[in-house]
């Protein structure tokens, strides 16, 4: 049987605590070890339980705040961070994301998806529920003008950007463009350069934008 998913419990507001403790404690693949009664407990508690997941909410007033979570990673590199939380502000949203956040949800999400969330990120995969996508996703195709033009790169970087958003290998690229394997690659580090592109995804998000492939 696979050891259930250690995690250490950080939100104030009683009502969801009680409520993640309720839920949690039915179930075998899951356990809290401790709750953070106040924020200056916090590194006590991880560097005590080195737990898999901290589960938090970095916006209620004099509790966790967005540098504390920068900190987690320091402090305990084994544990990652889901947040559930009731922050409206995309642009608060956002900067937790850009901390390298793996799991973010609001307060208004159903036990299925909580119980997903929790699966996912312990293992240190992405899981946002539909708000806090369609925030990421708004982010993506509305971005600001002067940060978002095609025109930075020349006709073979778009090319490129094309093929590479089709999922093919730089191999097949080269192949198909009649270019050394290191040219690609040299316009590939351009590209992410140019648009500041930091995981593969954005470049199927920058070509759709740019009307260089149509989204399925």
């Amino acid at each position: 049987m696979t050891a259930p998913i250690r995690i250490l419990l950080a939100d104030k507001q009683p009502l969801t605590s009680a409520g993640l403790v309720h839920f949690l404690s039915s179930r075998q693949d899951a356990t809290i070890l401790d709750e953070v009664s106040e924020r200056e407990h916090l590194e006590q508690m991880l560097n005590r339980h080195k737990p898999d997941l901290l589960i938090t909410d970095y916006n209620l007033q004099g509790y966790i705040t967005k540098d504390d979570l920068r900190s987690v990673k320091e402090i305990s590199p084994a544990t990652n961070v889901l947040v559930i939380s009731a922050d409206n502000n995309k642009g608060s949203i956002l900067d937790v994301l850009q901390l390298g956040i793996k799991g973010y949800l609001t307060k208004e999400c159903s036990r299925e998806e909580i119980m997903m969330a929790i699966q996912s990120t312990a293992r240190g995969e992405k899981f946002y529920c539909h708000k806090i996508l369609d925030i990421i996703m708004e982010k993506h195709f509305n971005p600001e003008p002067e940060n978002f033009d095609a025109a930075v790169l020349t006709s073979r970087e778009t090319e490129i950007l094309t093929l590479i958003a089709q999922g093919k290998s730089t191999q097949v690229i080269a192949d198909d463009l009649h270019l050394s394997p290191h040219t690609v690659q040299t316009h590939r580090k351009s590209i992410i350069r140019k648009l500041n592109i930091k995981s593969p995804t954005e470049f199927v998000i920058y070509a759709i934008d740019f009307g260089l492939i149509k989204p399925k």
